[in-house]
């Protein structure tokens, strides 16, 4: 009996935990929540992070070519030295009463083995006084090359949000759509219906049920159609979320509005080139590597460094610390040195760093080129979209009223089931088009404020504004 309540005890714990990560799967998300997720999973993200802090640490590295070297030495020494000899050594033995001279005779002689201590220490100071201008050039682009990443981690950071934002329109757009054809499907069956009715009470002729029956099957089929759409858009966003394709995901049904855009295509170009977080990287990069070009011609100059020391030595440590005006020597030394010759090195760093300049220059061309081709693209696009949909507000109005027209017609017997077919079938276009062109119209209008590097703050609003209601 106590095993049996166990096991039941043990089963709904885990059926409740399995419906807990269920339902923490299965909530629902904004596009906000969405955008933290990604930001959250995005290893390109954190790797720049990363890449950043290295940067930092370079410019930290760069100030050590003009920053003092100071070293400081200290050493304790102790020394055996072993019974020496017995050996002949001359060694004066008195002086010559008559001569005056000292007497000199050769004697054997045995050197006790001793112990001796030796006490020693030194600190010096070197400091760079003239390289050539390298050290500062060398801080100029470790600084160049720490803007660059961090425009880089902008740049991925805009990348990122710019692609979540678009999948999360692109499924939103599926699923309206999938209720437009949902609504047609519905729109079809009803006719079918009636066609059948009209049929069996010998107004309609059966060659009316086999368009209808038609009509809906088409209707089916694009619905089906658009269900599918509908996965693939869930999975495209769950892929940029960093999980699996097939993972249960619900967004919200959000009325999103961004900024409406009213700058002219000129300015639009002028901020992206001065804004785009990938141009302004590629400008830091040619600053960095023009800093390299006159880090390597420094090796032309001569360099000029000073050196100090100051040492201690003694054989006893108490005269070691003790008596700091004796026992100790004081160096100091100003070198100037001139590079020669030295193998045609520093004319090929040279001509490397000059070789890197021209790359970085054309590739920052090459940006901006592809800026200003998004840019233009974007904003083309966000006017044909614009253009159509005011053009579809009419065409929408003007479809219901000629299905109305039709399904009217066609209940007197003075029209035909084809002009009602026709009228569904413009009404359903109308319709997908209304839906299609907002969501275009959102993604062409994100794609422009990404290229112009204003997309964050625009969502930004954007997320105020959900987040107030």
């Amino acid at each position: 009996m106590h095993k049996v309540t166990l096991f039941l005890a043990m089963g709904c714990f885990l059926l409740g935990s399995f419906g807990s990560e269920l339902q923490a799967e299965q909530k629902v998300l904004g596009i906000q929540q969405c955008i933290q997720i990604a930001l959250r999973q995005n290893s390109q993200l954190r790797n720049a992070e990363r890449r950043v802090r290295i940067a930092g640490a370079g410019v930290t590295s760069a100030w050590s070519f003009i920053l003092p070297v100071v070293n400081s030495s200290f050493s304790s020494t102790r020394t055996y030295q072993s019974e020496q000899g017995p050996f002949l050594q001359e060694i004066p033995v008195g002086i010559d009463p008559v001569t005056g001279k000292m007497i000199i005779m050769q004697k054997e002689v045995v050197l006790e083995s001793y112990y001796r201590n030796t006490y020693s220490g030194s600190i010096s100071l070197s400091q760079n006084i003239f390289d050539g201008g390298q050290w500062w050039n060398r801080i100029k682009q470790a600084n160049a090359e720490y803007r660059a990443a961090e425009y880089d981690y902008h740049a991925i950071k805009q990348a990122v949000i710019t692609e979540v934002t678009q999948k999360y329109f692109e499924l939103l757009k599926a699923i309206k759509l999938e209720k437009v054809y949902q609504k047609a499907a519905e729109l079809a069956k009803e006719q079918l219906k009636k066609t059948q009715s009209m049929y069996e009470v010998g107004v309609a002729a059966q060659v009316d049920v086999y368009k209808a029956q038609v009509s809906l099957g088409t209707e089916q089929i694009n619905l089906i159609q658009q269900r599918n759409r509908v996965d693939i858009a869930r999975s495209n966003l769950n892929v940029v979320l960093g999980r699996s394709p097939g993972s249960p995901l619900e967004i919200a049904d959000e009325e999103i509005e961004l900024e409406p855009f009213t700058l002219t295509l000129e300015d639009a170009i002028r901020i992206a080139v001065q804004n785009n977080p990938e141009v302004m990287s590629y400008q830091e990069n040619l600053r960095g590597s023009d800093f390299g070009v006159k880090v390597a011609k420094g090796n032309y100059w001569p360099k000029l460094r000073l050196n100090l020391s100051y040492g201690r030595f003694n054989t006893l440590l108490e005269r070691f610390y003790k008596g700091l005006d004796r026992n100790y020597q004081v160096s100091g030394s100003l070198s100037l040195s001139f590079n020669i010759f030295n193998g045609f090195q520093t004319r090929a760093a040279v001509e490397q760093a000059s070789v890197n300049y021209a790359i970085a220059k054309e590739n920052l061309l090459e940006k901006q080129r592809a800026v200003q081709m998004q840019v233009e693209q974007a904003y083309l696009n966000l006017k044909a979209y614009q253009q159509i949909a005011r053009i579809n507000e009419q065409n929408l109005k003007s479809a219901e009223e000629d299905l109305r027209l039709a399904q009217e017609s066609y209940k007197i017997g003075s029209g035909t089931l084809l002009e009602v077919i026709d009228a569904q079938v413009a009404l359903t276009r109308a319709r997908t088009i209304l839906v299609g062109t907002k969501y275009d119209g959102l993604i062409a209008l994100v794609q422009l404020y990404s290229a112009m590097g204003t997309i964050e703050s625009k969502l930004q609003k954007v997320f105020q504004q959900l987040n107030v209601e």
